[in-house]
């Protein structure tokens, strides 16, 4: 562990915006062609990374790309119907659920840890029965939504966040070009002025009939879908949960009160990144890293 860390101390000073992550290669999955970006590293264990609502792996750039990643294999996908992958004819959980555990196979993740941003957070949720062996889940700025009515909104209204009305968009398919980047925005701290065009290009490219499946899993219609309150409550392996102090999508005050219900959260507690929202990665990379780069080490030593 000191000597990753004395790595990426030492590489962060030639950490530059001259990094980009090399182009996909293509796994099938169901009929279904999906990008996945591999880092240059090959020591496992094997990361797996999965992005969350109208975005793409490219949200996980600054990961991919990191000193860390020269040593470490991090890898991550566009999930179906975002990004470089293809549009499925339809969505539900099961495919999203699919889709990950194909990538975890032929990563090595299925035997390491796998890590989800915000949707992305709630599929590895409903992926985690399909990966018995992974060795640790780390899912941020996501609320594991369930039937638990004894806790509080999981996620903020539009008059508790600053995003506004924003906060609702990933629930509806068709919305305007303006609607996307207000959303893609809200990833992201106010005030924030670094927010790249890939964001925003990726949030445009988006089936937006993922957004409508969200809808539906959201509002009981998905038989596919599983209580993730439940799953986080019987989970055996490690699991960490974060967020950041600024988030825009979800309560903090939910993931405390769930917090001592989840017999093997990390820690002990819910971790919350100062000056940050809900892109975590993106904002404060080289934190993100440390903190993902203990988690590793804790569950597989």
């Amino acid at each position: 562990m000191k000597m990753l860390s004395l790595i990426l101390f030492v590489l962060s000073f030639q950490w530059s915006s001259a990094f980009a992550m090399n182009a996909p290669r293509y796994i099938n999955y169901n009929g279904i062609k999906l990008a996945m970006y591999e880092s240059a590293g090959k020591h496992g264990p094997a990361i797996l990374l999965i992005h969350g609502n109208t975005s793409s792996a490219r949200s996980f750039e600054k990961i991919i790309d990191s000193p860390w990643a020269l040593y470490q294999k991090i890898v991550a996908i566009d999930m179906p119907g975002y990004g470089r992958s293809e549009n499925a004819p339809t969505y539900n959980v099961a495919l999203m659920v699919g889709a990950i555990a194909k990538a975890a196979q032929i990563s090595g993740a299925d035997h390491g840890v796998v890590v989800g941003w915000s949707l992305g957070g709630d599929f590895v949720l409903q992926a985690a029965a399909s990966l018995p062996d992974v060795k640790g889940f780390f899912i941020f700025g996501t609320a594991p939504v369930g039937a638990d009515t004894t806790l509080p909104p999981a996620f903020l209204s539009p008059t508790e966040s600053y995003a506004g009305n924003a906060v609702n968009y990933g629930f509806i398919p068709n919305l305007t070009t303006q609607q996307v980047n207000d959303y893609v925005t809200a990833f992201f701290r106010p005030h924030y002025n670094s927010i790249p065009n890939a964001f925003y290009t990726d949030g445009q490219r988006t089936d937006p009939a993922t957004r409508a499946a969200v809808y539906v899993a959201a509002t009981g219609g998905d038989p596919t879908f599983v209580d993730e309150i439940a799953v986080v409550r019987s989970m055996t392996t490690p699991i960490a949960i974060a967020i950041g102090s600024k988030d825009a999508f979800v309560n903090p005050e939910f993931l405390a009160d769930l917090a001592p219900s989840i017999p093997h959260l990390y820690k002990h507690k819910i971790f919350t990144f100062p000056n940050s929202g809900h892109a975590i990665q993106w904002e404060h990379p080289l934190l993100f890293i440390s903190f993902l780069q203990t988690f590793v080490w804790d569950v597989t030593h």
